[in-house]
């Protein structure tokens, strides 16, 4: 396995621990905002496509203080299974778009 795998891993656990800490009830289907990095706009926007693609929403392409960001959502429940399958799956695409994922992060929702 990866390293970036089981950081990854372990980033969404970590997430997932602080909300159920404030309340959170990971069964509840919400929006879920996801972040890539990178210094290459082009790639960004091909990545954009791409997401479209898998029906992810609200994308927005946009300057950061060290290049650029796309940001999307999904909409989902955030139960261990349901939020490493998406994150992993979108930390391999932005390897294959040589991008950064940045991670996901939502409202707490119960």
């Amino acid at each position: 396995m990866k390293e970036q795998y089981k950081q990854q891993i372990e980033l969404d656990k970590s997430t997932l621990r602080s909300l159920a800490e404030k309340g959170d009830d990971d069964q509840v289907v919400r929006l879920i905002d996801h972040t890539f990095t990178s210094d290459d706009e082009q790639k960004l926007i091909s990545l954009s496509e791409l997401l479209l693609l898998m029906d992810f929403s609200n994308l927005i392409i946009d300057k950061h203080h060290s290049g650029y960001f796309l940001k999307c959502t999904s909409i989902d429940c955030t139960d261990f299974h349901n939020i490493t399958k998406t994150s992993i799956l979108l930390n391999a695409i932005s390897e294959e778009y040589s991008v950064h994922y940045d991670g996901w992060g939502c409202d707490v929702s119960n």
